[in-house]
């Protein structure tokens, strides 16, 4: 695609480059969507390594990693010592577990609308626990998140948050505007002024820009496709703007756009405000340096040429950047390899973004309503 190009870091600890191509109606929706979730099967760890998205699931789950690690640090800066809580909405089958636990929070929420997902990551839990010994406590909730109100459903409603993230799940609330008031809500009420809510998001303008290159608004590759299911001509709804998304042994359900701008002023409404958006390429750039040992150890990259005994992921031709690299790289040796993802991960990878807010302080007026004070700017970084 046209939006692919070609992206170079080098590794200077392992002597290795990274190298990578770049660039219904509402009830009857949920339970669609929910019932996508819950039928996903647990994959072994022998599926998962043959998966043709491995490289792709592995950077993305560096992604969150890097969020997850940033700002509970950015709160910790302050008070180091401060037990930390945490809502994980939309957390589908717990596959952050072990991102908290890395992250030595107290107590974390896990909600999401599948309730399979949320006692499969309730089981993860106790796996984890039993194996570790002392872990964070831990509450569960099946609801969605984007039409119940979820204070009332915790032991301790008047529990605050240091932190709320939700990944790749806040689009699915766009399919409405009372919807998206209700998961914004849900994110912002019990939040901490000064805590942070952060997440992972498919980017509408990245989506869009693909679709207006595409016949009839259907575009792709051999691991996933999407097709916008609105009449383009009518223009681009800011709520309800539906598309099919299909990815490769992960999601295979409809989901609704989000408009950027829109939602940063919505949540300036719950007093949220954006302190750092980018795309995932740009995300990269932004933290590769600061977190290469952990690409490596989560091995979010192909090595090129394939070790012996090895097959590339995908066909020769999805890796002609790494091989032109390669082919120009002087006093190379067999041993030598650089870190690449095949084109197809990698246009997967950026149909998507990261985002952070941070809750205001706030004050009240004569109705009772909350009044936010916007604060000084955190070196707030907006990618577009």
């Amino acid at each position: 695609m046209s939006c692919i190009a070609a992206n170079l870091e080098e590794n200077k600890e392992c002597g290795k480059e990274t190298l990578l191509p770049q660039k219904d109606e509402p009830a009857k929706h949920s339970s669609v969507v929910a019932a996508h979730y819950n039928h996903l099967e647990e994959k072994g760890l022998k599926e998962r390594l043959n998966s043709p998205i491995y490289y792709l699931r592995n950077f993305n789950n560096w992604v969150k990693s890097v969020l997850i690690q940033e700002y509970t640090d950015k709160i910790r800066e302050k008070d180091y010592g401060r037990s930390l809580r945490v809502l994980d909405i939309c957390c589908g089958k717990g596959g952050d577990l072990s991102k908290w636990q890395k992250a030595r929070v107290e107590h974390v929420v896990f909600a999401d609308i599948a309730d399979v997902s949320v006692q499969q990551c309730e089981k993860r839990y106790e796996d984890l626990r039993s194996r570790c010994g002392r872990l964070f406590s831990a509450e569960f909730i099946a609801a969605d998140c984007s039409k119940e109100p979820l204070r009332d459903k915790y032991r301790d409603p008047s529990i605050k948050f240091d932190i709320a993230s939700c990944q790749f799940g806040l689009h699915y609330s766009f399919e409405s505007l009372p919807q998206a008031k209700r998961m914004l809500t849900n994110i912002s009420e019990c939040l901490k002024p000064g805590g942070y809510f952060f997440g992972t998001i498919p980017d509408a303008y990245e989506i869009v820009s693909r679709a207006k290159k595409a016949p009839n608004g259907d575009f792709g590759n051999r691991i996933y496709n999407i097709k916008l299911l609105f009449d383009v001509e009518k223009g681009y709804p800011l709520f309800g703007g539906k598309y099919d998304f299909h990815l490769e042994g992960v999601v295979d359900c409809p989901e609704f756009l989000v408009n950027f701008k829109l939602f940063t002023k919505l949540a300036a409404e719950y007093g949220l405000e954006l302190v750092y958006k980018a795309r995932f390429a740009d995300f990269f750039k932004d933290h590769s340096e600061k977190y290469r040992q952990l690409l490596q150890k989560i091995v979010c990259f192909e090595s090129y040429p394939a070790p012996p005994g090895k097959e590339l992921v995908a066909e020769e031709a999805e890796y002609e950047h790494a091989k032109q690299f390669w082919q120009s790289k002087e006093n190379k040796t067999e041993r030598d390899r650089i870190g690449t993802m095949s084109t197809s991960e990698w246009e997967v990878a950026t149909v998507y973004m990261a985002f952070a807010f941070k809750k205001l302080k706030n004050t009240w007026d004569e109705k009772g309503k909350p009044v936010y004070t916007k604060s000084k700017q955190e070196g707030q970084s907006n990618k577009n």
